[in-house]
C-alpha cells in the first residue's frame, strides 16, 4: 500500500493520486493527524508519498509528533518519496524532516522561484533510473533548489537546458531573444534565470537509518509527460515494490465530463470558479496554460485558483461515499456561504487588479496596494512564508473539499 499525505497537497495531490489510480497501484489518502497518532507504526505502508505544495504548511499540519512519526517510519525501514514541496519537507531545514542532510538553496532574487515548464533532465546511473532514458523532458512547477550539505546523497537526475514552453513568471523564455535577456540584465539588473543551472541536482536519493528516500523537484506525475511518467513508475517500483506502469498518466481537463457526484452545491461552486476564470481571461489576467492548470500575470492568485478548481473537479468525478455525503451535508450551509463570498470576492479583486494595471503609468496610487493586499488576505489568508495552513475564504472551501475527497478515497 502507498500512503499519500493529503494535507495541503491540493492540485499536486490530485495529480499524484490520479496517476496512481490510473496505474492500478494500491494507494490510500492519509491525513497528518493520522500520522501523528501512530498510523505509520500500526499500518506501515510500502511507501509514504508526499506530493507538492508548501513544505512549511505540510510541516504545520504534521506538527512535532507527525514529523517524528515520519522519521521513525523511515528510520525503521520505510520508504519516502517527496515531490517538490514534499522534497523540501525531507530536507534538513527548520521544520523539516531531516531525512536528507542537504538543505534548500536560498533565492538570490525571488524571481528565480518563478520558473515553470519542461526542462531536460540528465539521468545518472543508479537503481532509481530506468534503462534507456536519454535527456528526457520533465516538468518543473516553481521549484526550489537543493544545496548540497553532507555525505550519503546520490544524484538521480541533474538539470539540463530549459525545454519548449519554459517560463519565468509570465514570460515565455523562447519568445525573448538572448540579446534582450543580456540587455535586461545590463540595463535593469534583472537576470531572467531560474535558481537552478545545468548540472545542478533535480532528483536525489539516499538512506535514513534502515529506510530510503527519493526527493524530486521534477513533477514526474504531470499528465501526458511520457518520459517523466515512466521515470516515476520506475521509482515507485523500486521504493514500493509495485509493478512499474507502462502507460503515461492520463489526460485531465478541468470541468469536462459528467460528474459522478452530482450535488447542486458542488455544481454551483464549479460554476462560480469557472466564471471567475472567464472574467480573468477576458481581462488578460488569466489563461489556460494546461487543461488542468491556469497561467496568470505575475502577482495574481492563479495558483490558488488552480488549486480550488482541481479539488472541485476531482471531488465531482468521485462517486461519493456515505461518509463524504454526510460530511458535505454537515458543512453545506457554511460552505454555500463561503463559496458565494469567494466567487464575488475573487471577481471584485481581479477587476481591481485590472484597473490598477491600466492606471499604473497614469497614477500608480489610484488603486492603493494596501487595498489589494487586504483583499488577498481576506481571500487567501497570510502568505505561505508566514506559516500555518491555507487560510481565508479559499482555505475554508479547500478544507471541506479535502475532507470530502479523503472520506471518499481514503
Amino acid at each position: 500500500m502507498i500512503h499519500v499525505l493529503w494535507d495541503e497537497a491540493h492540485l499536486w495531490g490530485v495529480l499524484l493520486i490520479r496517476a496512481l489510480e490510473a496505474w492500478g497501484l494500491p494507494a490510500r489518502l492519509v491525513r497528518a493527524h493520522e500520522l501523528a497518532g501512530g498510523l505509520l507504526r500500526r499500518e506501515a505502508p510500502a511507501l509514504l508519498a508526499v506530493p507538492g505544495g508548501f513544505a512549511s504548511r505540510k510541516a504545520a499540519c504534521l506538527g512535532p509528533a507527525g514529523l517524528e512519526a515520519v522519521r521513525d517510519y523511515v528510520r525503521g525501514g520505510g520508504s519516502y518519496l517527496g515531490i517538490c514541496g514534499g522534497a523540501g519537507l525531507g530536507l534538513t531545514v527548520p521544520g523539516g524532516l531531516a531525512l536528507c542532510p542537504w538543505t534548500r538553496e536560498p533565492f538570490a532574487h525571488r524571481l528565480q522561484h518563478f520558473a515553470s515548464g519542461n526542462v531536460e533532465l540528465l539521468p545518472q546511473a543508479g537503481p532509481y533510473t530506468p534503462a534507456g532514458l536519454s535527456e528526457p523532458l520533465a516538468p518543473v512547477w516553481w521549484p526550489a533548489a537543493f544545496r548540497p550539505h553532507g555525505p550519503g546523497v546520490s544524484v538521480v537526475a541533474a538539470y539540463g537546458r530549459p525545454g519548449p514552453g519554459f517560463m519565468m513568471a509570465d514570460i515565455p523564455l523562447s519568445l525573448v531573444p538572448g540579446q534582450a535577456l543580456e540587455d535586461w540584465e545590463a540595463l535593469y539588473g534583472v537576470r531572467l534565470a531560474p535558481a537552478f543551472s545545468p548540472g545542478d541536482p533535480c532528483i536525489v536519493a539516499g538512506e535514513f537509518g534502515k529506510g530510503r528516500y527519493v526527493l524530486s523537484h521534477a513533477h514526474l506525475e504531470t499528465p501526458q509527460s511520457p518520459a517523466a511518467n515512466l521515470w516515476l513508475g520506475h521509482i515507485l517500483a523500486e521504493l514500493a515494490g509495485v509493478p512499474a506502469p507502462s502507460t503515461p498518466a492520463p489526460a485531465w481537463a478541468i470541468g469536462e465530463g459528467v460528474p459522478a457526484w452530482d450535488d447542486p452545491l458542488l455544481d454551483r461552486a464549479m460554476e462560480l470558479m469557472l466564471g471567475v476564470v472567464e472574467l480573468g481571461i477576458a481581462h488578460g489576467l488569466l489563461a489556460w496554460r494546461e487543461p488542468w492548470l491556469l497561467g496568470w500575470r505575475q502577482g495574481l492568485p492563479g495558483a490558488q485558483l488552480s488549486g480550488i478548481l482541481a479539488m472541485l473537479d476531482h471531488a465531482r468525478r468521485l462517486a461519493p461515499s456515505e461518509a463524504s455525503r454526510k460530511h458535505l451535508d454537515r458543512k453545506r450551509e457554511d460552505l454555500a456561504r463561503h463559496v458565494e463570498l469567494l466567487g464575488k470576492g475573487l471577481s471584485g479583486y481581479l477587476l481591481a487588479e485590472r484597473l490598477a494595471l491600466s492606471l499604473m503609468r497614469v497614477d500608480p496610487e489610484a488603486v492603493p496596494e494596501r487595498g489589494l493586499k487586504e483583499a488577498r488576505f481576506t481571500l487567501f489568508g497570510p502568505p505561505p512564508g508566514a506559516g500555518g495552513t491555507a487560510g481565508g475564504l479559499c482555505g475554508r472551501v479547500l478544507s471541506v473539499l479535502e475532507d470530502c475527497i479523503c472520506l471518499t478515497q481514503g
